[in-house]
């Protein structure tokens, strides 16, 4: 183990390593065995006890010492061999490198290994009878413009059949929920995003819908479509390898807060899109799967709020409805108490 004077000498020590020592003196300790895979005493052992060290924090300590043992459990399961392990370190390199504001591709990683659905299960764990969530994805907005119930999400000449969405939030025992914000956003009939267009800093297809006094709130909008995720990197080439695809079914996306109640992030899928059972992000259940209703009545239309401009051309409006339902933040800490227990 150095001592201080060791590590200020110019005859052991780099000028670099002495320029940090007037800033923070790390702590030195002693080499007093030698680890070998296959002994009692492994490189696994080693980390271990240098982290229990010199770490100072506990959540620190227990994460990483789990990471440490999963990834080393991992590279005995697998026999893992060095041209394995450049080409794992390439495409996370890759990823890093293709990475923007607007796209991260370790979050997709994260998304298509199902690592981020199981997050939000191990944080979000729902009572039985409450809707099931998911991850927002890259398109979420946090403060969309507010929409009145009844108002419409789209704006004029968006691309796409017309919809009407009809819903409620409700607590576990069957109540409506008031005033809870509803914020919605989705793909067009193009399956493009607002911000995916020339001018990303025009809200369209999206927006906050406070619930009326019974939880109830609707909208007019337009019908979105199926659409892929980014597959022009890493994650896409992985997702060949692996026989996959990386196309979305057609969804609509919701985040939905309410004083005294878990917030909510999930998203409803339309029965008759595509790809249901092998969405890329693993963001599908069958619970959030919608039958729809087409709506040919011209004067069912007019009872839904649409307007005159907005029907030209129009044969049928697609009807969707759904009811939300949130538990208390004491019933979903409850929850996490009994599963922990």
């Amino acid at each position: 183990m150095a001592s201080l004077s060791q590590m200020k000498n110019p005859l052991l020590v780099g000028t670099a390593i002495r320029a940090q020592l007037e800033h923070e003196i790390p702590r030195d300790l002693p080499l007093e065995k030698d680890f070998k895979e296959g002994s009692g005493y492994t490189i696994t052992d080693h980390i271990d006890e240098l982290h229990e060290t010199l770490c100072k924090n506990p959540r620190t300590l227990e994460l990483i010492k789990g990471l440490t043992h999963a990834l080393h459990g991992f590279a005995r399961q697998t026999k893992l061999t060095h041209a394995e392990w450049a080409a794992t370190i390439d495409f996370l390199t890759r990823a890093g490198k293709i990475s923007t504001p607007a796209r991260n591709e370790f979050v997709l990683l994260s998304d298509t290994l199902g690592l981020s659905v199981l997050i939000d299960e191990l944080e979000h764990p729902k009572p039985e009878g409450c809707t099931e969530g998911c991850e927002p994805g890259p398109f979420f907005i946090a403060e969309p413009p507010i929409i009145k119930s009844g108002g419409s999400l789209s704006a004029p000449g968006t691309t796409g059949e017309r919809m009407w969405f009809s819903g409620s939030v409700r607590d576990t025992e069957g109540s409506g929920i008031p005033d809870a914000r509803v914020n919605v956003w989705q793909a067009d009939g193009d399956g493009l995003y607002d911000v995916q267009y020339s001018d990303p800093n025009i809200a369209n297809d999206r927006g906050c819908i406070p619930t009326e006094h019974d939880g109830t709130f609707n909208y007019r909008g337009i019908l979105p479509t199926a659409y892929p995720i980014p597959s022009d990197g890493p994650v896409g080439d992985l997702l060949k390898m692996l026989g996959r695809h990386p196309h979305r079914s057609s969804h609509l996306h919701f985040h939905i807060t309410a004083p005294g109640y878990d917030s909510l992030t999930s998203a409803l899928y339309p029965s008759h899109s595509p790809f249901l059972g092998t969405d890329p992000v693993f963001a599908t259940r069958k619970s959030l799967i919608c039958e729809l209703v087409e709506e040919k009545d011209s004067k069912k239309w007019k009872e839904m709020g649409f307007e005159e401009s907005e029907l030209q051309g129009v044969s049928r409006i697609w009807v969707w409805k759904f009811d939300f339902v949130l538990p208390t933040v004491k019933q979903v800490e409850d929850l996490k108490k009994s599963i922990q227990a």
